[in-house]
């Protein structure tokens, strides 16, 4: 296998698949929904809590005035013209934010510097402006506002000239906080910090995901055909009380998983007429990509083709056939006719009334290389060639286990499953490697697990989803 993949498809992927990303977030924040939730509730409570923490109430007082300026004579006062106040109401603000009229202020409170904010708004083309004043105390709010209105026209007489304040209203002393702590206000925002964290980090787990999302990645990626897809059985009832079998012969079973298991059987057919094959195996690279559900489907789907099949369980580590088929294990399996110690006729059962037989797993063992290697395992081969049209081996995974490629040296071909967005591609590339470097011919790859997404729908008339067994 070309490991090298990314630099011969450089161009290609230097372009983002947007949709691929948005379904693989979608697919994320719903494989997450109740970690997210979590977060979120955390988020908001952290939040909360820490504004809480360090809420400080702030106090506002306030006065109207107008300001004009006025010239002493010996006989008489006269005042300037309403736009000469208008300017001097538009010099006041900077007036305040002197740091001598503040020095004025603080002495005349006996402290080192105003413990408050002081501001000025001016209402347009008037003379009107509203004094205002900050503090996390409303006395001291209060005081500072009434030592800025009386020390005002002292500092200001150096700038302007004389001036007068008049006061048209005033608040008094505050009672209550101008910035009042609202816990509902304060949730909301934990909240949308709680959703962008949670957006952040499935955008980053999409961004970072290298699998195979699409059948046509198998041809890009591994060099290798497509046998089809997998979809996932989704019924529309589940029944608490009985567990669901992903089996052809379960009448609750979608159409489109029947269909496409077909479209598999077909591609295998034609692999079997062109090059004379009748033993295949089955792997996967890594757990959980659902080898044995895909294994027992297609010796399923090659019986209703009126074949004789022979379904053996390899995985002497793990076996599983006979539970994905809803059958109990005898205590005679593969395992006793490999070593010798039954035939396959003890060890057979067949399935209901189609024209699989099963070799189901029995004591599950850890040494297994010197059972699946040597004469017998050839021989015991080969005599399943006699017996039947086709010969389904399920194997363990290749990327973990030698047991595959130790079985791939006495068998035809070999059937490669990939569950999508699950595993690897790196990983998948070493269950490969390994399966080829025994020199059985790696006839391709199910895409397992293949769900209805946006990427897909551009390739597929149909949406598919797909369940693989735990085992």
């Amino acid at each position: 296998m070309d490991r090298n993949y990314n630099k011969s498809n450089e161009s290609k992927e230097g372009l983002i698949d947007i949709t691929g990303i948005i379904d693989d977030m979608i697919k994320g924040a719903l494989r997450m929904k109740w970690r997210f939730l979590a977060l979120i509730v955390i988020c908001t409570v952290l939040f909360c809590g820490y504004q809480r923490l360090t809420y400080s109430p702030s106090y506002v007082a306030s006065s109207t005035f107008t300001i004009s300026s006025s010239i002493s004579t010996e006989s008489s006062n006269t005042y300037i013209d309403n736009e000469s106040a208008n300017q001097m109401a538009k010099t006041f603000p900077y007036i305040l934010k002197s740091g001598i009229l503040k020095s004025v202020v603080a002495e005349d409170l006996g402290l080192k510097k105003i413990p408050g904010k002081i501001s000025a708004d001016v209402m347009a083309d008037t003379n009107l402006f509203t004094l205002s004043v900050t503090a996390d105390d409303p006395e001291m709010a209060n005081k500072i506002l009434q030592s800025v209105v009386e020390n005002y026209p002292s500092v200001a007489e150096f700038v302007i000239g004389s001036s007068q304040l008049y006061l048209m209203d005033e608040t008094g002393v505050p009672t209550e906080p101008d910035n009042p702590f609202s816990y509902k206000h304060e949730i909301m925002i934990g909240i949308l910090i709680g959703i962008a964290l949670c957006f952040i980090l499935d955008l980053l787990f999409s961004l970072g995901k290298n699998t195979v999302r699409k059948e046509e990645d198998i041809k890009k990626l591994f060099s290798v055909k497509s046998l089809g897809i997998m979809p996932h059985a989704k019924f529309n009832k589940r029944r608490k009380e009985v567990e669901e079998l992903i089996v052809l012969d379960n009448p609750r079973l979608p159409k489109n998983f029947l269909e496409a298991v077909r479209t598999v059987r077909r591609r295998i057919e034609r692999a079997s007429k062109e090059s004379g094959m009748k033993s295949f195996l089955v792997t996967s690279a890594m757990p959980g990509e659902g080898k044995s559900t895909v294994s027992a489907n297609i010796a399923l789907a090659l019986s209703m083709k009126g074949y004789k099949v022979i379904l053996v369980d390899a995985d002497l580590r793990n076996p599983s056939t006979a539970k994905v088929l809803g059958m109990k294990e005898k205590e005679i399996g593969s395992l006793e006719v490999i070593k010798g110690e039954a035939s396959i006729d003890e060890a057979a059962q067949a399935y209901k009334d189609t024209g699989v037989m099963i070799l189901a797993g029995s004591t599950p063992i850890q040494d297994t290389s010197s059972v699946l290697s040597g004469k017998n395992m050839r021989e015991f081969i080969k005599e399943l060639e006699k017996r039947a049209d086709f010969v389904i081996i399920d194997t363990p995974p290749s990327a973990l286990l030698a047991d595959a490629a130790i079985v791939a040296q006495y068998v035809d071909g070999a059937v490669f499953v990939v569950r999508q967005d699950y595993t690897e591609i790196d990983r998948i590339l070493d269950g490969m490697e390994i399966l080829s470097g025994s020199g059985v011919t790696i006839n391709g790859c199910i895409l397992n697990d293949v769900s209805a997404s946006l990427g897909e729908a551009n390739h597929h008339s149909h949406s598919y989803h797909t369940k693989v067994e735990t085992a």
